[in-house]
């Protein structure tokens, strides 16, 4: 190795902002973040197009499995609805009770976390109880407010 090149001062030795900053990592890291957050506001594309009774088929079902799983996953709405009660009155017995702010928030996310799980099931329920795949959250939140389709088999 020649010696010029170990001893090599370029304009990039003593003043490099790219370098300090680290912009290559930088620049990938929020391609990634944009990429991520395109994907949670576009929605995906469904793998195959089919009715409710083409999927039974498909998946080898009878009336009376869907019937079954439709009743347990009202159970697991009811039961995780329950625990997002619970620890939503309990977030608010940290903060009115023991006055920790932390306590509270942490209380808040678990009841949410509890709460979209029960909306998830309940949601699963109300599409098999309607026979139906692809319906949307107004059609749910209207057979819940008003009493509409699949509310009652």
């Amino acid at each position: 190795m020649p010696i010029r090149d170990v001893f090599k001062i370029t304009r990039k030795t003593f003043f490099n902002p790219a370098g300090w900053i680290d912009f290559d990592a930088l620049k990938s890291q929020n391609q990634t973040i944009f990429s991520t957050i395109k994907a949670l506001f576009s929605a995906p594309q469904p793998e195959r197009q089919e009715t409710f009774e083409e999927a039974m088929q498909r998946l080898g079902l009878t009336e009376e499995d869907v019937t079954k799983t439709a009743r347990v996953y009202r159970w697991y709405a009811v039961v995780f609805f329950l625990l997002g009660f619970i620890a939503f009155v309990y977030a608010f017995y940290l903060l009115f009770g023991h006055y920790t702010i932390t306590g509270w928030l942490l209380g808040l996310g678990a009841s949410g976390l509890f709460l979209v799980q029960a909306f998830k099931y309940d949601f699963w329920s109300f599409q098999m109880r309607s026979r139906k795949l692809g319906l949307t959250v107004s059609e749910w939140t209207s057979s819940i407010l008003g009493g509409g389709k699949g509310t009652s088999k």
